[in-house]
């Protein structure tokens, strides 16, 4: 497989991934409307138990500006890659 039929295979699956993605929210949307706010419904061939689930996270972008020390003190670095491909046509600018 050539690098060019890599990343032509990259974008189509990258893409199906996205819309596969939306039509699963879309059904999920479908399922909670159904459930009328119950927490649990039952049909003849499925059982979907329903959970809220809240959560709390740091906004340490906040934190950062309000404490610039902290960030020193007590960051963690990490490194992870971000692949962006576009056919030629479309790539315009090459991301920094």
């Amino acid at each position: 497989m050539t690098i060019n039929e890599i990343i032509k295979s990259y974008l189509q699956e990258k893409a199906a991934e996205t819309e596969a993605k939306k039509r699963a929210e879309t059904m999920k949307a479908l399922i909670l409307e159904a459930a009328h706010g119950a927490d649990y419904i039952e049909t003849e061939l499925y059982r979907v138990f329903i959970k809220a689930t809240t959560s709390t996270r740091l906004d340490t972008k906040a934190l950062y500006k309000d404490f610039p020390d902290i960030k020193e003190a007590y960051g963690k670095t990490s490194t992870s890659y971000t692949v962006d491909a576009r056919e030629r046509a479309e790539a315009g600018r090459i991301p920094a």
